[in-house]
Order: C-alpha cells, then sequence, then structure tokens
C-alpha cells in the first residue's frame, strides 16, 4: 500500500497527520475515503500501517511472555501496553516524543542482540521500536512536506521486513530442528557465504536509490530501453535536458490524445510526467539504478551457480539461489515494463513489491549460510564407488 501511494502520487491527498481531515484517524466517514482515487490509497495505507503496529506488539508481548519471567516480564509487557496507550493520545508531539523513545530502544535491543542473537524478546523489542518510528516518520512526511523523510521511510520499512523475516525464520520448525554451526568450518563454503551477503547489501542499496528516484516525485526521466534517449549514457547538457522536457511532454501529449492516461473514472494511470522538468540528476539516478540492477543479476546469478557446484542440486540454499534469481528477473522484468509502459501506478507497484521479496530472500540465505550446519550433497569419488560397491551383489 505504501508503494501504490508513492506511484499514484497520493502521499498528500490528506493533507493532515495524526488527524485525517480532522477526524479521528479510526473514526474518518467511509463516504470520505472508499473509492475515492489517492484519498483511499493513502488512508488505507494509514490504517494499514496502525495493524501492522498492532500485530508488532503482539508478537512483542508473546516474546517477552515466552522468554523472561517475574518481574523482567511484567515491566516489558507494560511497558508495550503503555506505548500502545500512549498512542491514544493523537497529537503529533507525543508521536514525535514516542519516535525519539523508540530509536533509543531499538539502539538497546542491537546491542542485546549482539550479545546474545537467539534472544528473541530482544528481535521482537527491535521490530516494535522500528514499527513507532517507521509510522511517526510516515506521519512527518506529510506535515514537513520533506521528500528525504519519505526516502528513509522507505529505507526504514526494509530493514523492519528483514527484521520480522529474521523473528519468522529463528521461529520456524524448520529452525529448531536444523543444526546450529559450532565451527566455522562446518558452515557451507565461505565463497557462498560472501555472494549470499554481498547481494543482498547490493540490492539494498538499489533500493534506497529506487527509493530516492520516487520520491524526488519527477516522473520518468527516461522512457526508452535498453538505450535511454537513444543513447548507451544520456547526455546530461542543458541543451539536451530542454530536449528531453519537450519530448517527454509531446509523448504526454500524445498518450492524452490517444486516451492512453486516464482511466474510465478520469483518474491517471500513467506517471510519465508530474509536472517537474527532467534534471541531471534525475537522469544519473535512472542511469545508476540500470547498472546496479545488472551488478545484482551477475551477482545472484553466479550465487546461483556457485550454490549447485559447491553444495548439490538438492542443497537447500541451491533452491533458494534459484528461487532468489526467479525473482530477481520478475523484477528487472517489472522495472524494464515500468520504463516501457511510461511509469503505470500497479507495475511500479509491483516492482516494488518483488525488490522487497527479493531482499527478505537473500537476508534469509545470509542467515541460514551463515548459521547452520548444513552439509553439501555433493560426494566425493571415494564415497561413491563405497556406495557402489554396496550396492553390488557379492561375488561380482
Amino acid at each position: 500500500m505504501g508503494g501504490l501511494v508513492t506511484s499514484r502520487e497520493a502521499g498528500l491527498t490528506v493533507p493532515d497527520w495524526p488527524t485525517s481531515f480532522g477526524y479521528n484517524m479510526f473514526l474518518l466517514p467511509f463516504d470520505q475515503w472508499l473509492g475515492k482515487f489517492g484519498i483511499f490509497e493513502e488512508h488505507a495505507h494509514r490504517l494499514m500501517a496502525s495493524l501492522v503496529g498492532l500485530f508488532t506488539a503482539g508478537i512483542a508481548i508473546w516474546m517477552w511472555a515466552r522468554e523472561s519471567a517475574g518481574r523482567t516480564r511484567t515491566i516489558a509487557i507494560t511497558g508495550v501496553l503503555v506505548t500502545l496507550g500512549l498512542m491514544g493520545v493523537r497529537t503529533q508531539t507525543m508521536f514525535v516524543v514516542m519516535a525519539v523513545a523508540a530509536s533509543l530502544m531499538a539502539a538497546f535491543s542491537v546491542i542485546k542482540i549482539i550479545s546474545n542473537r537467539s534472544a528473541l524478546r530482544w528481535w521482537a523489542t527491535l521490530a516494535y521500536s522500528m514499527v513507532i518510528v517507521q509510522g511517526v516518520l510516515g506521519g512527518l512526511r506529510v506535515t514537513q512536506l520533506k521528500d528525504q523523510i519519505g526516502v528513509l521511510h522507505g529505507t526504514l520499512a526494509q530493514i523492519f521486513l528483514i527484521v520480522l523475516t529474521c523473528i519468522a525464520l529463528f521461529t520456524s520448525r524448520w529452525w529448531k530442528e536444523s543444526k546450529a554451526a559450532k565451527t566455522v568450518e562446518s558452515l557451507v563454503p565461505r565463497v557462498v557465504r560472501s555472494h549470499f551477503f554481498y547481494a543482498t547489501l547490493l540490492i539494498f542499496l538499489q533500493l534506497i536509490l529506487g527509493a530516492t528516484m520516487r520520491h524526488q516525485h519527477a516522473g520518468l526521466p527516461v522512457w526508452d530501453f535498453p538505450k535511454a534517449h537513444g543513447q548507451w549514457w544520456p547526455s546530461t547538457e542543458e541543451n539536451m535536458l530542454a530536449k528531453y522536457n519537450a519530448d517527454r511532454s509531446a509523448l504526454q501529449n500524445q498518450l492524452h490524445a490517444n486516451k492512453q492516461t486516464l482511466d474510465a473514472a478520469g483518474n491517471p494511470t500513467v506517471f510519465l510526467t508530474t509536472g517537474k522538468d527532467i534534471q541531471a540528476t534525475h537522469i544519473s539516478l535512472h542511469m545508476f539504478h540500470r547498472v546496479m540492477a545488472l551488478l545484482i543479476l551477475g551477482l545472484v546469478l553466479g550465487t546461483a551457480i556457485l550454490t549447485h557446484r559447491k553444495l548439490g542440486g538438492g542443497h537447500m540454499l541451491s533452491k533458494l539461489s534459484l528461487f532468489w534469481l526467479g525473482l530477481v528477473l520478475v523484477q528487472a522484468t517489472l522495472g524494464i515494463l515500468t520504463v516501457l509502459k511510461y511509469k503505470p501506478a500497479d507495475i511500479a507497484t509491483l516492482h516494488v513489491l518483488v525488490g522487497a521479496a527479493t531482499l527478505l530472500t537473500g537476508a534469509m540465505g545470509t542467515v541460514i549460510s551463515r548459521s547452520r550446519k548444513l552439509p553439501t550433497c555433493l560426494k566425493n569419488k571415494e564415497e561413491e564407488s563405497n556406495d557402489i560397491a554396496q550396492m553390488e551383489p557379492a561375488g561380482q
């Protein structure tokens, strides 16, 4: 929903926060947001964010109830319930104070996790602290009108997703039944671990770059592929920028004349232009985004090849790497379609969604490869000879 809000340029359709058109957010009349383009996306995003926060609070309470006892458990659960209660004091000042306190608690949780990575109560505390900060950043993006806050809001969402993914992984049956690696030698080969880590890091940086592009709200600076404005690396000279802007305006007019810019209800369907001129930074960011996409594709492809060679096709990391490669290919396809179809909101949002799925898949592969004892599925020649000898009948 957050991706859809940005894709449809709907972030300021509800101009106030923490209220919505002056109403308590949860009491906004249905006829003022259901079925209304832009307002529906923005208000639904707020409601879903509140639901995510409530679920995360539930996870934190549950983890502290499971992993602690006595006074510690009481203090921790009371702390979560008190913060939930304070959210009912729906003023901007209260939310900012809570975000500052939550930031400090997040930092403290990280310290605790570093000292004891198996303490799920601190993972849950980190997630709950982050969701508070995330919600406040989303609100401040509306009231402060700063794109930089939007970029930070989008980036923190990806980190929050990784934390939730880790909690889901650590509480899964597979994790509990698999063996923890006691030594580095019992891990999968270092080259496999490195490929998972660096590819995931590159994807994270790519998502930050994508968020920076989207939150400039400058439309689509390049609309051809594989070249860009007919060049492999487009010029950003002043005269060329003027030409790009003129070409984009002409294309927008043509699409409008062909009835390709609005749906039957008169709402925009593509966001080729948003009223802002193309700048040199827009072109550069777009091209760096393309280059990063190629690097990620190559690195994830290399990860899939390496895991199959080092671990065997039946190994769980080999299967995960193939799934990961499939996601990257889908992600690349959606990125290309976003360009060639002149930035339709639905495709652009799917591009964001699959990007998040790609990140969490890489995060899981990185965590698993660096913590679990997963023997290779490959057999050396001596083991294969012994297996063959055992299967042959006596005397042959």
